[in-house]
């Protein structure tokens, strides 16, 4: 464990600042993302637990904007986190934000499968509009809908890599992991309105990436049934 240890004290690929850090914003020891996932994947216990912090204040978000009821979400949310212990050794994401997306998509299929176990008529109604979250623009607020417009993982992927690095990280930090825009905008070294745009635009070439319309535009091909990753 002694080199892995020292492998999570490398640098990350986004040098932040010292502000970052205090704040939260890098893992201490400054872990590199990569390095934590793979030893994840190995079933490494305290790295999959570094996982499970990072995520899961957007995981839960993603649930109770969804379920309206905080017990449903904190259960949601455990049973996100389950079948991601479950299904990690064989997840193909390699960086932070196509992980996420991975994750959310975990906590999208455990949302529709409990309004499936409920059937009342109130839930029952409420099917459609998340089975068309791809149809959903930037300006509705609900940037986590967005990365799980599609059932495909991969078409998210091939949406998100279509993004700049500035783009990934806005989305990453602002969208996700839920910092405000000041936070954001210093530890990027910019200013609060250059990090709105760039998540407004970020936000929209995702949904415009992802559209329904028979055609995916990240990908230049039809798309016929959807499917999973």
């Amino acid at each position: 464990m002694g080199d892995s240890r020292r492998a999570q004290q490398a640098r990350s690929p986004i040098n932040y600042s010292r502000y970052a850090e205090r704040i939260g914003a890098t893992w201490p020891p400054a872990a590199d993302f990569p390095e934590v996932l793979r030893l994840a994947k190995l079933g490494y216990q305290a790295e999959t637990g570094m996982l499970y912090h990072r995520f899961v204040s957007a995981v839960y978000r993603y649930t109770l904007a969804r379920v309206s009821d905080v017990a449903t979400a904190e259960d949601l949310t455990s049973e996100t986190f389950f079948a991601m212990i479950r299904g990690i050794s064989a997840a193909r994401a390699e960086d932070e934000l196509t992980f996420a997306a991975w994750l959310l998509g975990i906590a999208r299929n455990q949302v529709l499968m409990h309004f499936r176990r409920v059937r009342t008529q109130r839930e029952v109604s409420m099917l459609p509009q998340i089975e068309d979250e791809s149809q959903t623009v930037a300006e509705e607020g609900d940037p986590l809908m967005v990365l799980t417009a599609r059932e495909s993982w991969r078409e998210t992927v091939d949406a998100i890599n279509l993004l700049t690095e500035e783009q990934r990280t806005v989305v990453l930090y602002r969208c996700v992991l839920g910092y405000s825009t000041e936070d954001v905008a210093t530890m990027m070294d910019k200013r609060t309105g250059t990090v709105r745009a760039l998540q407004f635009r970020a936000l929209n070439s995702l949904a415009r990436h992802l559209r329904l319309d028979g055609e995916s535009e990240a990908t230049g091909k039809p798309e016929g049934r959807r499917h999973h990753a």
